[in-house]
């Protein structure tokens, strides 16, 4: 990642406390339960520019307050700082259209189609056409349904696919494992339902933070022109609203926060600060309310 401006070093420090000022802007996703806020003390300082170098194995993006660790290494030995930003932004993506469209309802079911250990798929195009004709035929026998298909490898490469599937047209959905096994074919299957999950997107789009843990071990495997997920047509994506701070303190009155964090960027050997950034999350569903 080039260090764009005037290449002075920044750096992040957590605040204490979380208390943005009431003109402070604010982008804003509301997705049924859940509603997440991120509020930008500043806009962008004239002198640097979004990306910055903080030293010779991290940079920074000015408007989310994210470090990455650059790497030297792509594809199997390693995955790049860029691209684990862009990956990050596309589970970001992918949780709120979630969690937009499922909540945990009686119509809605979670599918995992797996592979047989014998034919250790590693081909990302064979498991995506294998799930069309997957969808083809069960939609034969179960009619038309609203689904997003997730496709996540294993720490070695294998792809196995998550569905998460609902009827708009009906109360209840139930789908039989041992006929989904049959329609699929090609390994294991199980078919859960998405009740008592207060926040379903979570559960799918883990961050990949430091580059630690088992999600990042695997995003090595993702590739660049393939998607991440897929969606049917009724599928909606949740808007985003931007708004000040004033504002979202009157929309989130009453509402349950469960998360909090606030950090300050700053120039470094300057004590200057260039931002302020504060992130929120409000979900009614949590602690039983």
């Amino acid at each position: 990642m080039s260090d764009y401006g005037t290449g002075r070093k920044t750096y992040v420090r957590e605040l204490d406390t979380v208390n943005p000022s009431s003109d402070a802007m604010a982008t804003v996703c509301i997705t049924n339960d859940i509603i997440e806020v991120k509020v930008y003390e500043r806009g962008f300082h004239k002198d640097i520019g979004r990306f910055r170098k903080i030293d010779k194995t991290r940079y920074l993006d000015v408007e989310t307050g994210e470090i990455v660790r650059f790497q030297s290494k792509t594809g199997r030995g390693g995955i790049s700082s860029s691209d684990r930003y862009n990956w990050n932004r596309a589970f970001e993506r992918l949780r709120r259209i979630i969690n937009y469209n499922f909540t945990g309802s009686s119509n809605e079911l979670h599918i995992i189609l797996t592979y047989s250990s014998n034919l250790h798929m590693t081909d990302r195009g064979i498991v995506s056409n294998d799930f069309k004709n997957f969808w083809k035929r069960i939609k034969y026998y179960y009619g038309s349904m609203e689904y997003i298909v997730m496709y996540e490898p294993d720490c070695r490469g294998r792809w196995h696919i998550h569905v998460l599937v609902k009827n708009k047209n009906a109360d209840t959905l139930f789908i039989d494992n041992r006929s989904v096994q049959d329609i699929w074919s090609n390994g294991f299957t199980k078919v859960r339902r998405t009740t008592g999950n207060d926040n379903i997107g979570a559960y799918f789009t883990v961050l990949l933070g430091n580059g630690k843990g088992k999600k990042a071990s695997r995003i090595q495997y993702y590739q660049k022109h393939k998607k991440l997920y897929t969606k049917s047509r009724g599928i909606l994506i949740p808007p985003l609203y931007h708004m000040t701070y004033n504002e979202v303190e009157k929309l989130v009155s009453g509402h349950n926060k469960v998360y909090e964090k606030g950090y300050s960027v700053l120039l470094e050997n300057e004590n200057i600060e260039v931002n302020r950034i504060y992130i929120m999350q409000y979900n009614d569903r949590r602690n039983g309310k």
